[in-house]
């Protein structure tokens, strides 16, 4: 929680601070010299009353002076009951020695948290001190606190050990912000109570209920008790031995005496009485008798002179219609006697319209009911007024509406997209301000940072660190009008379908979150009926991907499906061409014939290779720019003749591969021509395949069909 302060009641950096009839500077704590001033100059007491002021104002500044009880018990002696006043040469003594011992520099130390503690108590036959010091490196010590009270009557009446242990009691309770959970030295002149509330004794069984009970509640504090003979124990003992009376405040009685007063009823004879008073009135009345004049130019007439035909005189009364006309002087008196009922506008004027009658009167009526307390504290609420949309966003996650829902003692936030449409919940554990922040935070991460964020008056949002962290990350925070939730409708929206979410899922058994995570993976795909495209397309710009996608036929399938097809229909067949292979690579150089020998040294693809073609020269060769050459195979560039056909059985190596393609291709794919320099003749790879001067070639078409005829005459 944090506090208000006003910046001109308020002073920085100052030497000292005047406070409360107090000086507060890095010393400690001084008496105002202007209230010191006023004691001085106190005149000498004349009764009991002025005297109690006196001691008053003394105890006020009591606890600079451990012994100031002792100066003043002369004075005490006079407050008791049954006492007669006498002021003598004793009381007039310790007058002044109070006086002049408030009058020099008195300073208690500010109490400083990790010094020392020293806690003095004594109690006497009629009285209880307690005095509180810091202990100084240098062995000595100066006081922060002291205090004393005299006992009661009943409290006269205890033991010496028992009134020894209330002073113990009255001593750590008093000073309880400055012992309380650091440990303290308690000091006692009684020998017995340093075994009893020391740590190393206890409480006999057989001791007193009060006694028991002043420990039971000293068992909360850190302290040790030490001894120390009464001589050692000065100021507990003066205070104790003359202690400041106990004043016993009875609650003041306030006798409240409610005198009610009818308003007593206007009748016909105050009426008339009235009427003849009234200059207006009066003059109607001889109207009334003795005739009504063509016209009147008197403003005040003209109400009465357009009712000529219905006015009369009845026992000096004005009479129009059956309604009596009531001078201005008994028009509040009559409007009173007819609100109090308090029936309202509408019924107070058919009541009027039955018994009485002036000009205005409807306006009066309503006038009386509008300023009436009573009929506005419960009177209806205002007409509707014209409904006042939120703007639409430009884009989406500009604007957010917020609100926390709570059903079955679980709370969520929901948080809606004002142009998308697009619903967030959050499960909160709590709805503090910290967790609020960090519900948004992680958010934000995902979506980015709105606009402008609508929420209403909660204390989360209200908080400081909302409103800062809003601050900070440049969103408008803008808070509905309290009690009325409409003003932040599209939240209220949200949470009421979110809650029918949850309602169906304790009604089926099913767990909450999955229900709601379920629904909003449904919603956000479906087309809302406010802008007629889903939530995911419109934030997000695509559909989300769900179940029902897999009843569409899938158009990448399909494509490859296609491709695949080509391939087939392509007529090609696979060339299976291995690393170390020697092949005849297609030469783009204008050196050398069109195909060159080298060797397959690297795969770079699925139908794409690197060929080392000598010299350190590599070319990177789609597999229709090589041809393998250490195979059986139709592609051998000594062809036979017609007439060596018929020796294709005894020749294998001119049996075509089934497994090659039917012709040379010349492949269209890229090559890296600047590194292509010279080439190995074709010829001569020719020359080294046969043996014999080549026939005149044949296709290898041409072999094939030879070969089946062949194969079918056999």
């Amino acid at each position: 929680m944090g506090f208000t302060v006003k910046s001109e009641k308020c002073k920085f950096l100052q030497k000292s601070v005047k406070y409360l009839g107090f000086i507060i500077d890095k010393q400690g704590l001084h008496p105002d010299p202007k209230k010191m001033e006023a004691i001085s100059n106190a005149p000498t007491p004349l009764n009991v009353t002025q005297l109690k002021s006196f001691l008053g104002l003394l105890n006020y500044y009591g606890k600079f002076i451990p012994n100031l009880s002792t100066i003043l018990h002369p004075l005490h002696l006079l407050l008791n009951k049954g006492v007669n006043w006498k002021w003598t040469s004793k009381c007039e003594q310790a007058f002044r020695e109070a006086k002049r011992a408030l009058l020099g520099e008195k300073v208690l130390a500010h109490y400083e948290e990790g010094r020392p503690l020293v806690l003095s108590v004594d109690s006497s036959a009629y009285g209880l001190g307690a005095d509180l010091a810091h202990v100084y490196p240098d062995g000595t010590e100066r006081l922060v606190s002291c205090v004393s009270r005299t006992l009661n009557a009943s409290e006269k009446n205890y033991s010496q050990l028992d009134k020894e242990a209330l002073a113990i009691f009255f001593g750590i309770t008093k000073h309880h912000q400055y012992v309380f959970g650091r440990r303290f030295v308690l000091r006692t002149d009684h020998q017995p109570l340093s075994y009893i509330f020391g740590k190393r004794g206890g409480i006999p069984q057989t001791a007193a209920s009060r006694l028991q009970r002043w420990a039971a509640r000293l068992a909360a504090y850190d302290f040790s008790v030490e001894f120390v003979r009464s001589a050692a124990n000065g100021p507990a003992d003066a205070l104790s031995r003359l202690p400041l009376p106990t004043e016993r405040h009875q609650s003041a009685v306030t006798s409240y005496i409610n005198l009610l007063e009818d308003t007593i009823p206007v009748n016909f004879k105050d009426i008339s009485i009235e009427t003849k008073k009234d200059t207006v009135l009066s003059r109607i009345t001889g109207y009334v008798m003795f005739g009504w004049p063509f016209s009147t130019k008197c403003d005040d007439e003209k109400p009465y002179f357009d009712r000529k035909q219905e006015m009369l005189l009845d026992l000096g009364c004005l009479i129009y219609k059956y309604r009596v006309v009531i001078p201005p002087s008994l028009r509040e008196r009559v409007l009173l006697e007819i609100h109090e009922g308090h029936l309202g506008m509408n019924k107070m004027k058919n009541l009027a319209r039955n018994y009485i009658y002036w000009p205005g009167i409807d306006q009066d009526i309503e006038n009386l009911c509008r300023n009436c307390q009573a009929c506005c504290s419960v009177r209806d609420s205002p007409p509707r007024a014209v409904l006042h949309p939120w703007e639409f966003p430009l884009n989406p996650w500009q604007r957010l509406h917020a609100d926390f829902a709570e059903y079955v003692g679980k709370k969520y936030l929901i948080v809606i997209d004002a142009h998308s449409k697009w619903i967030e919940v959050v499960p909160m554990g709590r709805t503090d301000a910290k967790e609020t922040i960090a519900a948004f935070r992680s958010m934000f991460a995902r979506f980015g940072l709105p606009s402008q964020l609508v929420t209403d008056n909660g204390p989360p949002f209200m908080s400081i660190d909302f409103k800062n962290y809003c601050k900070k990350n440049c969103i408008r925070h803008v808070s509905s009008a309290p009690y009325r939730p409409q003003a932040n409708g599209a939240a209220e929206n949200a949470v009421k379908t979110i809650k029918k979410v949850i309602k169906r899922a304790v009604f089926e058994g099913e767990d909450i979150l999955q229900a709601i995570n379920r629904f909003l993976f449904q919603y956000r795909n479906c087309e809302h009926a406010a802008t007629a495209v889903s939530p995911a397309v419109a934030l997000l710009g695509r559909r989300l991907r769900s179940r029902l996608d897999a009843l569409r036929p899938n158009t990448a399938e399909v494509v490859r499906r296609a491709q695949y097809q080509q391939v087939a229909n392509s007529g090609g067949s696979d060339r299976n061409i291995a690393i170390g292979d020697r092949v005849l690579t297609r030469n783009y150089t204008p050196k050398g014939g069109k195909w060159r020998e080298g060797k397959i040294v690297k795969k770079t693809g699925p139908v794409s290779y690197r060929v080392s073609m000598g010299d350190g020269i590599e070319w990177k060769r789609h597999i229709y720019q090589v041809i393998p050459t250490n195979r059986k195979s139709r592609y051998s560039l000594s062809r036979p003749s017609i007439s060596e056909l018929k020796e294709t059985e005894e020749t294998p190596h001119l049996r075509p591969d089934s497994g090659t393609d039917d012709l040379f291709e010349d492949a269209t794919g890229e090559g890296n021509d600047q590194d292509e320099k010279g080439s190995s003749n074709i010829t001569d790879n020719a020359e080294r395949n046969s043996s014999s001067p080549p026939s005149p070639s044949v296709s290898a078409r041409a072999l094939r069909a030879y070969i089946r005829a062949k194969k079918k005459e056999l």
